[in-house]
């Protein structure tokens, strides 16, 4: 399954005290990486919704921010009474005392302690209530997060499964044209091998003249890195189609790929195909600039 880890949502619900609105944003991240900005309010939440959004994703660098648009009647302290009369008789007993007579400015009470009381969400009773609504907010916000990131990593599938066919093509055109020349290639150095030895005037046991011959034979043979590429591609392929995202595993993958071309491309002479295999090269360069988006 192919899941980009680049995507942005948006959701909104309504309560007694305002509308919430929940925004989450990613980008691309070797890591999983969780920032969360929240109203003040609600600052003692923040490793709730880290323990949530750890389970929704296994990689990439992803922002959430909470906004809220308070009602009005809740927003508006509340004076308490109380406390300011309190003030108020203080301050008159102690002007009494002194014996000022200057007026009493109330509204200057205002930035008392407790004389006005901000909401609050202290009490257990509210902090259920609030969590029923951020799950609420956030499942909305992560479900059409999870769409968005989805349909980006459904581009990125045709993109790379282009590339990936024309390299499954150059490594059919690289075999069709190393099998029909291996043999011939095998005998010229068999031949080149024998001329030197008796130029040199040596005689050479046959069992370890083949030895030799098989030995550097290994040198130049590239049947088995094109095995192993056919291989990997099969393997690509399915890892490609499992239930969750392997961006991490199909780039491990894309290593081997790249490391078997690059084996072949220094083992073949014939010009041909190792043009073919600098071709390969670029294909799985454009393959895993697509898979790092991919979670």
């Amino acid at each position: 399954m192919y899941v980009s880890m680049t995507g942005f949502s948006r959701s909104q619900t309504q309560c007694k005290w305002g509308a919430v609105s929940v925004e989450i944003s990613s980008v691309n991240h070797r890591y999983q990486e969780i920032s969360v900005r929240l109203p003040r309010e609600f600052a003692s939440w923040e490793p709730w919704f880290h323990q949530q959004l750890r389970r929704v994703f296994r990689r990439g660098k992803v922002q959430l921010r909470m906004e809220v648009l308070w009602a009005q009647d809740y927003k508006r302290g509340r004076i308490n009474r109380d406390i300011l009369r309190a003030y108020c008789e203080d301050i008159i007993a102690v002007r009494d005392e002194l014996g000022m007579r200057a007026a009493l400015n109330i509204e200057g009470f205002a930035g008392l302690p407790g004389v006005v009381d901000l909401p609050s969400f202290g009490e257990d009773e509210e902090n259920e209530a609030l969590e029923t609504i951020f799950s609420d907010v956030l499942k909305k916000a992560a479900q059409s997060w999870q769409t968005m990131r989805e349909t980006e990593g459904a581009h990125l599938r045709c993109a790379v499964l282009k590339d990936l066919a024309a390299l499954e093509a150059l490594v059919s055109d690289i075999e069709e044209k190393w099998l029909p020349t291996k043999e011939a290639a095998f005998q010229a150095m068999r031949q080149r091998v024998t001329e030197t030895l008796a130029k040199l005037g040596d005689s050479l046991d046959e069992s370890r003249y083949m030895q030799e011959v098989v030995i550097l034979s290994d040198k130049w043979d590239v049947s088995e890195e094109i095995a192993r590429l056919k291989s990997h591609i099969t393997k690509f392929r399915a890892t490609g189609e499992e239930g969750e995202s392997s961006g991490r595993k199909l780039d491990f993958i894309i290593q081997e790929m790249n490391r078997e071309v690059n084996t072949l491309d220094s083992k073949v002479a014939d010009a041909a195909i190792r043009w073919q295999a600098v071709e390969a090269k670029a294909c799985l360069e454009r393959v895993r600039e697509q898979i790092q988006n991919l979670e």
